[in-house]
């Protein structure tokens, strides 16, 4: 379903959208964002005209220029936690690595890194998308190996500006994707130089959160941890926290089964997008959150479907 219904959308808005005015020059007031669809099961497709999308910023309308498939190369940088508390899930974070590359397609563009307290290992853009696979799979089968790359402390915050530097040019069509267990121990950066920097850019942020064991009393308890901002800077940049509770273990049938539509629908949000181009009413001091909805006689219908898109928006620079 998912992937019918979002072909004919593409096609839908591709044919209803018009283009942007070639005078708008002013970069702070015309942004072109990320934008794409949650859509329910057996959601029954149905044309959208562009002028059933509605924006505002501080109550007052956003013009809305534009909204068409993009069809750029997406740019997603790996950043796998190998820090010492993912010993004992860290072959599942390969895994989650793996099959998320061996899904990605011939529009995207893969690179990988590992992290604890620093950056380990880094293989980028221009080593390409199978050597990302190859080193996946050798630390697969090679146990040992991976069982020398997890230790120390952990400092996502550092990992992700570290991320952003792999993107030379970066655009909205580009993504960090985080998969840890969420834990954060000693990053020199904070959450909001991370989101500084991601908000500028028009990068998202995608993130796969492990669970971990917690001991309290006799019991041991699994359960996931994250650190304080995740869902906030992804929610902001308009990406997506998941919660990968279940085992990626082909033997147990019931987990797959639910774990394998959700990772579907997340990987196919990374790498499937419009571009969405507004013109602010007014240039930005400071960063400022905004809405983006559904309106018109096709808002009941759309009820369910879920808008993602960055929900804050940078200031102007200098």
């Amino acid at each position: 379903m998912t992937r019918r219904y979002f072909t004919f959308l593409l096609l839908t808005l591709a044919a209803v959208a018009p283009q942007p005015a070639q005078a708008q020059q002013d970069t702070c007031l015309h942004r072109t964002l990320p934008l794409s669809f949650d859509v329910p099961a057996g959601f029954a497709s149905t044309q959208l005209p562009l002028t059933d999308f509605q924006a505002t910023l501080k109550s007052q309308p956003v013009k809305i220029l534009n909204i068409a498939p993009d069809e750029r190369p997406h740019r997603i940088v790996i950043l796998l936690d190998a820090s010492g508390s993912m010993t004992g899930i860290f072959l599942r974070a390969l895994t989650l690595a793996s099959v998320f590359v061996r899904d990605a397609g011939p529009n995207a563009q893969v690179a990988l890194l590992f992290f604890g307290a620093n950056i380990k290992e880094t293989i980028g853009f221009t080593q390409g998308q199978s050597a990302v696979s190859e080193r996946l799979r050798q630390l697969r089968e090679d146990k040992p190996a991976a069982a020398k790359l997890v230790h120390g402390k952990t400092a996502i915050y550092d990992a992700l500006l570290a991320g952003l530097d792999l993107f030379k040019e970066p655009t909205s069509a580009d993504s960090l994707y985080l998969i840890s267990d969420g834990g954060e121990t000693s990053s020199k950066a904070q959450v909001s130089d991370v989101l500084q920097r991601m908000t500028a850019s028009g990068i998202r942020l995608f993130a796969a959160i492990l669970p971990i064991e917690v001991r309290r009393g006799a019991a041991t308890i699994i359960e996931p941890e994250e650190a304080p901002g995740i869902a906030e800077v992804a929610k902001k940049t308009g990406g997506e926290v998941v919660h990968a509770a279940e085992p990626l273990d082909p033997g147990h049938v019931r987990e797959m089964a639910l774990l394998l539509p959700i990772l579907s629908r997340f990987h196919y949000n990374m790498l499937h997008t419009y571009r969405l181009e507004v013109e602010l009413p007014e240039r930005l001091n400071k960063p400022h959150a905004w809405e983006l909805e559904i309106a018109g006689e096709n808002r009941k219908r759309w009820k369910d479907v879920r808008l993602r898109y960055p929900t804050e928006l940078a200031a102007c620079g200098p």
